[in-house]
């Protein structure tokens, strides 16, 4: 076993797989004593824990976790990375394990480090046939009877994060206990949409013009607890790789790398509701987005001034 370990990527149902894995190697594991986890308010205190001798126990665990935002801080000043930390990390013993769990580049000091002197995990999220083949397992595993188009519909629907198709998937088993078997309808009925799907669906209702249908989404949009402000960004950024799509199709590039996605159904729904809009519609209808938030913006600032 490494005494240095980072784990980074996309796909957060596999770094914590990745990570208690790590745990469970330990066998027990008491906080405080041969435990510790450490995260941006405290990484001052790392070299400490790992210069403290865990009593009692052969070796301590310290997980390090980084959100988004720390870990950019990594990228751009290393603050946490002094000469002495770097030191202390590069000539570890076999009575400390040191655990960096967050969002890291490749180019990143504390990656290159771990890579030189630990271990590095990069769990990027899968391709739609990969997932299709993971939740074909689960299904499998637990004698559900399920179609590879109903799983890429349920994909479709909850999106490629594996945690939320795992919570989704044991919901689905759970129901099909009798009946041993899942059909669309099923995850029609059982299954919640995110929000990026529902936004999809906006998408179509405003390119057929039924606002009925358009109204509704918002409406569901709203009972999954989205901000009205978050809204409005995810639509804009929504119209925006309508127009990105656009220009690729025309440009014969490729849609995926274009639009940064590993997903088929997203590249395929992109394509086809680029189709609806001119170029020209799609650029008046982000410069209105556009607008609405300067103009919000605006009105909050007169709001503070008259408090």
């Amino acid at each position: 076993m490494e005494s240095l370990y980072l784990i980074t990527g996309d796909e957060v149902y596999e770094r914590n797989e990745c990570l208690e894995k790590i745990k469970k190697s330990f066998g027990e594991l008491v906080k405080g004593i041969n435990y510790i986890v450490l995260d941006k308010d405290n990484i001052s205190n790392l070299e400490n824990e790992i210069n403290t001798y865990p009593f009692g126990f052969n070796k301590k665990l310290i997980i390090v976790k980084l959100d988004k935002k720390s870990a950019k801080e990594d990228d751009d000043s290393k603050d946490f990375l002094t000469d002495s930390l770097i030191k202390t990390l590069e000539e570890l013993d076999e009575t400390v394990c040191v655990v960096f769990v967050g969002d890291f580049t490749l180019k990143s000091k504390i990656y290159k480090l771990v890579e030189k002197k630990g271990k590095c995990f990069n769990f990027q999220k899968k391709k739609e046939n990969e997932l299709i083949t993971w939740c074909k397992e689960i299904f499998d595993n637990n004698e559900v009877k399920i179609s590879n188009q109903d799983i890429s519909y349920l994909i479709s629907l909850c999106g490629t994060e594996k945690l939320v198709l795992k919570n989704e998937i044991e919901k689905l088993t759970s129901y099909a206990f009798n009946t041993k078997s899942i059909k669309k309808e099923d995850i029609d009925k059982l299954c919640i949409k995110t929000s990026d799907i529902i936004i999809f669906d906006l998408t179509d209702s405003i390119g057929t013009k039924n606002k009925a249908k358009a109204l509704k989404c918002l409406e569901e949009l709203i009972e999954n607890k989205e901000p009205i402000q978050k809204i409005a960004i995810m639509i804009a950024k929504h119209f925006k790789s309508l127009l990105v799509a656009k220009i690729a199709v025309e440009e014969n590039k490729n849609l995926m790398d274009e639009l940064n996605t590993k997903s088929t159904y997203a590249t395929n729904k992109y394509k086809e509701q680029a189709r609806r809009f001119s170029k020209k519609e799609l650029i008046e209808i982000i410069k209105k987005l556009a607008k609405l938030d300067i103009d919000s913006k605006i009105r909050k600032n007169r709001f503070k001034n008259r408090d």
